[in-house]
């Protein structure tokens, strides 16, 4: 239940960036606008904190894309405008770390998200430019 709560959270914060066009909960890249994210579940650890507190850790991938297109905006160009909204990214949740306004499930209480590891490549053969922002979610649950 917590990975669909945080990951509705996490898509209202990048719905809210106002350079972003279109949001997806699943692994695409076919987007109607550009720049566009999609938002994947990746994994889930925990480990006991007292004898009745587990504390869990879940993370998800945010991948931004940005089409090439050498006409209008070239690679450099194109890179400019990945590594701009990465940082705009990583800021909007630095400055949230304890996502207000989130409705967690009883039993459980948000201690933070973190922007981890970031990545920016060419993929799609050369098609787009795109960035992983790895977020890093702690949840407090009583056992």
């Amino acid at each position: 239940m917590s990975f669909k709560v945080i990951k509705e959270k996490l898509k209202t914060k990048l719905q809210g960036i106002g350079d972003i066009q279109q949001v997806e909960d699943y692994p695409t890249e076919d987007f109607s606008g550009y720049p566009a994210v999609s938002v994947r579940t990746d994994g889930n650890s925990s480990q006991y904190e007292t004898t009745n507190e587990n504390q869990e850790l879940y993370v998800f991938t945010l991948f931004a894309f940005y089409p090439i297109d050498n006409e209008t905006n070239s690679k450099v160009k194109t890179r400019e405008i990945i590594e701009e909204l990465c940082d705009t990214i990583r800021d909007n949740i630095d400055s949230d770390e304890f996502l207000s306004g989130i409705s967690m499930p009883s039993g459980r209480v948000l201690l933070g998200a973190l922007p981890t590891v970031s990545k920016i490549y060419e993929a799609d053969a050369g098609k787009f430019i795109t960035a992983e922002i790895e977020v890093a979610v702690k949840v407090s649950k009583t056992v």
